[in-house]
């Protein structure tokens, strides 16, 4: 009884080690493991892009949160999610500022959720923490790692080099290329310098990142008081 056993679990183990391994091939190809302990060290990135609109993202992988600040035809949005609270900022760190106004937006967490952990770093760190649940294969000849989150199911697609090339979910797709290092001081850490999002097949952005700091910049997400609230 326990030889079949092993035999029907051999499988399920196998498609684990592959997958943790594909992970972690993924992870050194961006450049995310790091120091004498080969232990993933990007825990805050910021980026900025210019294209359909200026773009300017901040991000905490540790809290986790995001503050995405856009301008579109000469209208401002920022957009910030920490934690299980999401709102609008009228200027970055609204609600602590004299004048300004942060808007409570409980309605989009999970997208904001969604949106900090398809980047290229959260991706794979996400794909990581799935642990068992993150499965691979082979599609088409490219390597694709499928994992849930947030109730719903992830493909991510590998390129030839082993870098993010696509994300996939339900309602999106984002195409990740052209990776290089941005950073002001180089540190072998690799971003696309093109990302394209799509919203049921309809392009929603399409950027030219322009400067990346991966070297973990010191980024904060105070939660307003009239937000904490609104739970």
């Amino acid at each position: 009884m326990r030889r079949y056993l092993l035999v029907a679990l051999f499988p399920l183990i196998a498609n684990a080690q592959d997958a943790a391994a594909t992970i972690k091939t993924a992870e050194y190809a961006l450049g995310m493991i790091r120091g004498p302990q080969r232990i993933d060290a990007i825990n805050t990135v910021e980026y900025w892009g210019t294209g359909t609109v200026t773009y300017h993202a901040s991000i905490s992988y540790a809290v986790p949160a995001m503050r995405v600040d856009i301008t579109r035809a000469g209208q401002r949005q920022i957009q910030v999610v920490s934690g299980e609270y999401a709102w609008n900022e009228s200027v970055p760190g609204a609600g602590f500022i004299p004048g300004s106004i942060a808007t409570p937006a409980l309605d989009t967490l999970k997208d904001r959720q969604l949106e900090l952990w398809t980047t290229p770093f959260g991706t794979l760190k996400m794909a990581e923490r799935a642990g068992a649940n993150a499965k691979v294969t082979r599609d088409g000849g490219v390597t694709v790692i499928t994992f849930p989150l947030l109730g719903v199911t992830v493909k991510a697609t590998l390129n030839a080099k082993n870098q993010l090339a696509r994300v996939e979910t339900p309602l999106i797709e984002i195409v990740y290329s052209d990776y290089k290092d941005l950073g002001e001081i180089t540190s072998d850490v690799l971003f696309p310098t093109h990302i394209v999002k799509k919203q049921q097949g309809a392009t929603v952005l399409d950027l030219t990142i322009t400067k990346v700091d991966a070297n973990n910049p010191y980024v904060v997400f105070p939660v307003p008081e009239v937000v904490e609230r609104s739970r």
